[in-house]
């Protein structure tokens, strides 16, 4: 529409083409602009593209993982019922039981590139129902 042009059914994964009817209203900006733009769009895309496939990640050494591993079991350890299903939920996305499998699929929290520390509070655990 911005060139002038009008697109139907563009996103329709089965079914006929998409029909294009050239000129159906008036153009915002003309298609030599418009095709400029596309254009820097798409330089911009593959850029942020090449920039993601180059990120990599940092391992830590076995030592500092064996300390917040031991922190984490005595965190676990020393944590109610409720405080521990809520850890677990805040990175577990998904749990799928099939038969004698599980599939879990979770998220694991990076801090940016550059970043070692972050202080944040703590929400507050709202317990519903039971004592």
């Amino acid at each position: 529409m911005y060139a002038g042009a009008f697109v139907s059914g563009r996103n329709s994964k089965r079914g006929p083409e998409p029909v294009r009817v050239e000129n159906a209203c008036p153009a915002i900006i003309d298609r030599e602009t418009f095709n400029k733009v596309q254009e820097q769009l798409e330089t911009r895309r593959l850029e942020l593209e090449y920039l993601l496939s180059d990120t990599k990640v940092e391992l830590a050494d076995m030592k500092t993982v064996a300390g917040y591993v031991a922190d984490l079991r005595n965190l676990l350890n020393e944590s109610s019922l409720s405080e521990r299903k809520s850890f677990v939920r805040s990175f577990v996305k998904e749990v799928k039981v099939t038969g004698d499998e599980v599939l879990l699929t979770y998220t694991i929290p990076m801090l940016p590139k550059g970043i070692t520390e972050e202080k944040l509070p703590v929400l507050s655990i709202v317990q519903y129902g039971g004592r």
